[in-house]
């Protein structure tokens, strides 16, 4: 078997594999890039699921203007508003699949089942026996390895518990009692999207109360600008920080970091989610989970709130979102994990994405704890794909690919 070679591998093909991949290219930087473009949006999300995302806020980034969402939109006839009316995942896909196929018509359509570093370089080892040899590699594997399903329900058969991410299609459940656990957008999607199916729902939440963002206005005045500046993440001076500055929110210590990164943008739903939702599902508020078991073909939740209560459900969903964590990855082999310097449980990084070990850069949610709470989000690929592209530029044709030093604590 030969051994290829080239200079940047992307493992990852979603919105900042991608992203990046079309921006090196652009860049006259050789690369290759492997994996399911939008496979997590394709596969692992459910139909009828809107963006919580605005629409001006869910562009891919690209090196060459006419490639936002808008753009596509516009060209194909479709409606587009710009802000107050979500994106489908159905338009948002044929967006994706737009713009992979005009930019990164190269992506290989094959699992990465190996990283290792070698002699220098780094090996990956991929599904069909291909070996390659890299001297840089960028994991853009996306969320889905961060699945988290609380330790309290895992002792449910995995047909009586699934996390929310397993389910493309919910018509399954259409008759059934589904009990939905979370307060964020994916469990209160889920719970809207089962009850629209036909399905028998009830929404646990530890909450007292569920929170809903609010609509973005379709213009504002220069003075409201001020006082509420409108950016992708949300209408606020802090959030328009943690877009705009990543530089500035890596300079901060690493415990402060590690806990914006966390909590920052923390649980709460669309504001269109607000009228499908109540009135309509039962929600149980302010109640956790501190028992779970199966009873015959059921399965059996024990409750605590302001009492204890126990529910039977035909099947229980997740909606407890992910939590980023390096030793998830388990395709990157355990002597490079061990090797990777950390900050809150995954890679702590440079400005420039870079780990530890040289040559080896993370982004999306891996990021956040060290460049900030937007790399979590689609519009977090405008900066995520300039900074490597110019990151990589720098390094090209040098054997030492560790230039900048390991951020501070």
């Amino acid at each position: 078997m030969t051994r290829e070679e080239t200079d940047v591998a992307i493992i990852g093909a979603g919105p900042n594999g991608v992203a990046v991949a079309a921006q090196l290219e652009a860049s006259g930087i050789e690369r290759r890039i492997f994996g399911f473009p939008f496979a997590t949006w394709r596969d692992r999300m459910p139909n009828g699921m809107l963006l919580r995302s605005e629409p001006y806020a869910s562009d891919v980034a690209a090196p060459v203007p006419g490639f936002r969402v808008r753009d596509y939109c516009l060209s194909n006839g479709l409606p587009y508003v710009e802000r107050k009316q979500p994106l489908s995942r159905e338009t948002f896909l044929r967006y994706a699949d737009w713009f992979t196929r005009t930019l990164v018509a190269d992506v290989e359509q094959v699992h990465v089942t190996s990283l290792r570093h070698e002699e220098g370089r780094f090996r990956l080892s991929t599904e069909d026996g291909g070996q390659i040899r890299a001297r840089r590699v960028i994991v853009a594997t996306g969320i889905m390895p961060f699945a988290f399903l609380p330790e309290v329900l895992r002792s449910l058969p995995a047909e009586m518990v699934s996390h929310s991410s397993a389910h493309s299609d919910l018509t399954a459940f259409r008759g059934k009692h589904v009990g939905v656990i979370g307060g964020g957008q994916s469990a209160l999607e889920t719970a809207a999207l089962l009850h629209e199916e036909g399905a028998e729902v009830e929404l646990i939440a530890r909450e007292e109360a569920i929170m809903f963002n609010k609509p973005v206005p379709e213009t504002t005045s220069f003075w409201t600008s001020l006082r509420k500046p409108v950016n992708p993440l949300c209408e606020t001076w802090h959030c328009l920080g943690y877009y705009a500055l990543p530089d500035a929110f890596w300079a901060l210590p690493e415990r402060l970091r590690v806990e914006k990164a966390r909590t920052v943008l923390g649980p709460s739903g669309a504001w269109w989610l607000q009228q499908r939702l109540e009135g309509r599902v039962p929600l149980r508020l302010g109640y956790r989970v501190v028992d779970a078991r199966p009873v015959g073909d059921r399965a059996c939740l024990a409750l605590e709130g302001e009492r204890r209560e126990e529910v039977t459900y035909d099947h229980v969903i997740a909606g407890t979102g992910y939590n980023p964590d390096l030793d998830r990855l388990d395709f990157i082999s355990s002597e490079l994990r061990r090797s990777l310097k950390r900050a809150g449980g995954v890679p702590a990084l440079s400005r420039s994405f870079e780990s530890s070990v040289p040559g080896l850069f993370f982004v999306g949610s891996p990021a956040a704890p060290s460049l900030g709470p937007s790399m979590r989000f689609i519009s977090g690929t405008r900066f995520t794909a300039r900074r490597l592209a110019r990151r990589m530029k720098a390094g090209k044709g040098r054997a030492d690919v560790g230039a900048e030093a390991p951020q501070r604590k």
